[in-house]
């Protein structure tokens, strides 16, 4: 990690062992009541091309409430098969989770647009797949598009037993066949 600390100042190192409980409560402080929020996210690979789009994308942020938060994968995380569990996308070496956050609501929509651009530009650098949940846009499509095909398949098939009528449908949802 030295010649990454040599290249600035860093706001926070956290490289290094942390309990699980720290890394899942380490945001909360920014996570305040009644802040309007967005996610998304991209699946990509390491090359000098996606590292010039992540510095132009953090340089046209609209505000410092809007980040680039970068997740590295790989290790034991990669060899589990891709279809053993809902988290399929193990081939991809980084995930990019772009936020968008405002205090009110009159600077949302402006920031929103920032972040669905930064996506844009971002996953060019990976397969265009994102993690489900980061996904703001809880569309069917978005969330349709964050699994392959038989973990989809799969999914619907564990939705079809546990909620056939749809009723946990409120997030990034997985519709039963039946409500097709």
């Amino acid at each position: 990690m030295a010649p990454l600390r040599r290249l600035g100042t860093p706001i926070a190192d956290l490289m290094g062992p942390i309990p699980y409980l720290g890394m899942q409560s380490l945001l909360d402080p920014l996570w305040t009541a009644g802040a309007h929020n967005y996610f998304t996210s991209a699946f990509i690979e390491p090359s000098d091309e996606a590292v010039d789009a992540l510095l132009r994308q953090h340089l046209d942020s609209p505000t410092p409430a809007c980040e680039l938060h970068l997740h590295q994968l790989g290790g034991a995380f990669a060899r589990v098969p891709a279809d053993a569990t809902a988290f399929s996308q193990r081939e991809a070496s980084v995930l990019c989770n772009v936020i968008a956050r405002s205090q009110d609501a009159a600077d949302f929509d402006a920031r929103v647009a920032w972040a669905r651009g930064a996506r844009r530009e971002i996953a060019r650098h990976g397969r265009g797949t994102m993690y489900v949940n980061f996904t703001g846009d809880a569309a069917e499509d978005k969330v349709r598009d964050s699994y392959p095909d038989a973990v989809h398949e799969r999914l619907v098939r564990v939705k079809d037993a546990y909620d056939p009528t749809n009723m946990f449908r409120l997030n990034q949802n997985i519709r039963p066949s039946a409500a097709g």
